[in-house]
């Protein structure tokens, strides 16, 4: 007999926001509850974003419109007196939770309170969306780490705040034939015949910690005469202002800026590069690490936040802000192969605690805890 389980709204972020990792946080839950949680109803509930090209256009429908979409399809799917159960999947939107509905809320980082990048009322406004989360049946978060971060900066109970880890998508992510990738970016499979390439997965925000990796490139490349080059999967680097400093390193044809590319084609990068380095100072889970393990591709990531929680033994750590000490590690991954070797068989081991089944059976324990006490 099946059970009656109260319908989940699930309340994405905006697409006019355009961040890539929670779009993919979203797909992949979505996709997982199809497999783990068949008999439970999940309703995407994103506005319509028509708006969101005017000026204030993404703010209106953000701050005003959608809490009042979330109210209204809280009161359609009210099945006789079952009241449906909103999930917002980004702390950002914790202006969604109310007291009208029971809800839980996903935290992904917390980094404006720990690296602002926003200043004046932008973050004044973020910090009082956040604070809502507070409303919530529950908090999940992406790693102990933030868990501690969440429960100190809203002084939250223990028991309020459930860790939930994100998985990795091991059928995208997976060792990959060399010629499958070579055929797919033949130039790169090139420079990669005579090169050492060091991967950075990610945008050029400060915390993202580009400075130390640049500086380490040119220490690699000028003191230790390695064939060192920078491929980078993100926003462009002299787009975003690194352009002054990678010209005084004298590091310009070192750098291969290959933009936002989808999920198949960042895993055949991995197939072709010999180091994943992944310098932030500030995470609240960082996907790239569990990415380059899934494809057997060693990494170097800075000694900072969540990093050793999720990278455990299959990654070097490195002091965040030391180049040369960077540079060592990136030296070792890739020219020892003994190490090479030990890096990439614990990183196998080490996904297999990230799983995308685990995560949403995390998610289905919260909802039936809630359930069962309305």
């Amino acid at each position: 007999m099946a059970v009656n389980h109260p319908t989940i709204l699930l309340a994405p972020v905006l697409r006019a926001e355009k961040w890539t990792s929670i779009d993919l946080h979203k797909a992949n839950t979505l996709e997982q509850y199809a497999r783990s949680a068949p008999d439970w109803r999940v309703v995407d509930i994103a506005p319509e974003e028509g708006l969101a090209s005017l000026p204030f256009g993404k703010r209106i429908i953000r701050d005003f419109l959608y809490p009042w979409r979330a109210r209204r399809m809280g009161a359609q799917y009210n099945q006789n007196g079952t009241r449906p159960i909103l999930h917002v999947i980004d702390h950002s939107y914790g202006h969604l939770c109310a007291a009208w509905q029971p809800s839980v809320v996903t935290c992904h980082d917390l980094n404006h309170f720990t690296a602002p990048t926003l200043t004046g009322p932008a973050l004044h406004a973020w910090r009082l969306r956040v604070s809502m989360m507070k409303r919530a049946e529950r908090i999940f978060t992406v790693s102990e780490t933030l868990a501690r971060e969440v429960r100190h900066h809203l002084d939250l109970p223990d028991e309020k705040v459930v860790v939930a880890y994100n998985g990795i998508d091991t059928d995208v992510f997976r060792p990959l034939p060399r010629e499958q990738a070579a055929a797919r970016f033949p130039e790169l499979a090139a420079l990669a015949e005579k090169n050492l390439l060091v991967l950075n997965i990610g945008n050029n925000i400060e915390r993202k910690n580009l400075p130390t990796l640049l500086k380490a490139v040119a220490h690699l490349r000028k003191e230790r005469d390695l064939p060192v080059q920078l491929v980078k999967v993100g926003p462009n680097l002299r787009g975003d202002g690194f352009g002054p400093m990678i010209d005084e390193l004298g590091i310009a044809e070192a750098i291969i800026d290959l933009g936002v590319i989808p999920p198949a084609d960042v895993a055949l990068i991995c197939q072709l590069c010999h180091a994943l380095s992944f310098p932030s100072t500030y995470e609240g889970f960082g996907r790239p690490t569990l990415e380059a393990q899934a494809c057997r591709l060693p990494a170097v990531l800075a000694d900072a936040s969540c990093m050793k929680e999720v990278g455990g033994a299959g990654a070097l750590y490195h002091e965040p802000k030391n180049p040369v000490q960077l540079s060592q590690f990136l030296e070792k991954v890739m020219t020892d192969a003994a190490v090479r070797e030990r890096l990439c068989d614990e990183g196998e081991k080490n996904i297999q605690g990230f799983t995308w089944e685990a995560h949403v059976k995390k998610l289905v324990s919260v909802y039936e805890e809630i359930a069962a006490k309305a």
